[in-house]
C-alpha cells in the first residue's frame, strides 16, 4: 500500500494506540502538564517541554474527535515527542506513588504505564535514523 503521509512521517516511529488509550494519554497528560505549569519553575527547558506536550495534546485530542475512529489508531511521534512523553508518564507514575495508597488496581496500571514507556524507549532509536 503506497503511503499518502508526507516524507517527514514516513520516517517517524509509530505507535499504534486504541480510543481508551488515547483518552488515557490525555488524562495523564492534563495532570502532568498542570504540574509542570505550577510546580517547576520556568526555564527553556520547561517551555519546550511544554511546547511539545501541548502540541502532542492537541493531536491526541483531535484524534478522539476524527469521524473516523478505528479501535487502532497510529500515532506518528518525533523524537522530541516519546523523550517528553515518558518523561510525563515517569512525573506521572511518581505522582500516584505518593498520592494513591497501594493496590492491586492501582499496581495494575502503574504497570501498564511502564510497559508503554518500555515501548517508547525501544522507539527512540527508529526516531534517530
Amino acid at each position: 500500500m503506497k503511503s499518502t503521509l508526507p516524507d517527514q512521517w514516513n520516517n517517524m516511529p509509530q505507535v499504534r494506540v486504541g480510543l481508551g488509550d488515547i483518552q488515557a494519554l490525555l488524562s495523564m497528560l492534563t495532570g502532568y502538564l498542570a504540574y509542570l505549569r505550577k510546580a517547576v519553575l520556568p526555564s527553556p527547558r520547561r517551555e519546550t517541554q511544554l511546547r511539545t506536550l501541548e502540541g502532542l495534546q492537541r493531536r491526541l485530542a483531535a484524534l478522539l474527535t476524527a469521524s473516523r475512529q478505528d479501535e487502532d489508531t497510529p500515532i506518528w511521534l518525533t523524537q522530541q515527542e516519546i523523550r517528553a512523553l515518558d518523561e510525563a508518564l515517569s512525573g506521572f507514575v511518581q505522582v500516584v506513588r505518593m498520592m494513591i495508597p497501594a493496590s492491586s488496581e492501582r499496581d495494575e496500571t502503574l504497570r501498564e504505564i511502564e510497559g508503554f514507556r518500555d515501548m517508547l524507549r525501544v522507539m527512540l532509536p527508529l526516531a534517530q535514523s
